[in-house]
Formats: structure tokens, sequence, C-alpha cells
């Protein structure tokens, strides 16, 4: 996507980069719907599941939004109707795919790495009458 950017400024802006990245994005969305239909858990199952699909599920629709700002601005790329001083509309698709990317690197940190590991963490019964 990075290498899409800076293309998008030079004289030709026309390359094969951007048949790949449709790929990319199904792929993810396959690998998301399959964790959703494999996962131990329900959205009811406490404060872990119910802010793992908040979480996943709103960055899912990102993602949804940024396919169809990216597919947007391929098919006037594709068209011929960008060109290295008239761009901003791809520009700013392109930002966007960052900044949802960004979030994920978030997401996945806060949710497979802290939160697995903290709902994973056994810890005794506190007993309120006992003292």
């Amino acid at each position: 996507m990075v290498s899409l950017h800076f293309t998008s400024r030079k004289a030709n802006p026309r390359g094969g980069g951007p048949f790949f990245y449709p790929y990319s994005r199904v792929c993810f969305s396959f690998f998301q719907g399959l964790e959703y239909r494999n996962a131990r858990f329900d959205i009811s199952d406490g404060v872990f599941g119910s802010t793992f699909y908040l979480l996943t599920g709103f960055h899912g629709v990102h993602v949804l939004v940024g396919w169809i700002f990216l597919a947007t601005a391929f098919v006037r790329l594709c068209s011929g109707h960008l060109s290295s001083l008239r761009h901003l509309g791809y520009e700013m698709a392109i930002w966007y795919w960052h900044f949802v990317d960004v979030i994920w690197v978030f997401l996945f940190f806060a949710v497979y790495v802290y939160g697995t590991h903290q709902s994973s963490m056994s810890y005794p019964p506190v007993n309120v009458l006992a003292s």
C-alpha cells in the first residue's frame, strides 16, 4: 500500500500493484469470519467476549468502508481519472487504509496478546466474609 501511495505521485500512476490488495482484504475477512465461527466464547460470555466482538466487529466495519473507498479509488485509477496532480481521493483512501492498519495493530495487542493473557490467568477467589 505504501508503494501505491508513492506511485500515485509519479507522472503515470497506473500500475499492477493494486490487483494484490483486494485479495489480501478478502483473505483477512475470511479468516476473521473463521475465527468468529470457531471461537470458544460468545458475545454474552462476559466482558472479554463482548469486548472482543465489539472491537473486532467495529474494526470489520471500518475494513468494509476501506474496501469501498479503495475500490472506488481503484476504478478511478483504471479509468484514467487520476494524474500526478489530481489524485486526492486516491491518496485519502490510502491514508484511511493506513489508519485501519494502525488501529488493527493496537487491537491485536489489546485483544489477542493482553486480553488472552488476562483471561487465562486464574485469580484466587476473594472471601469477603473471612476478614
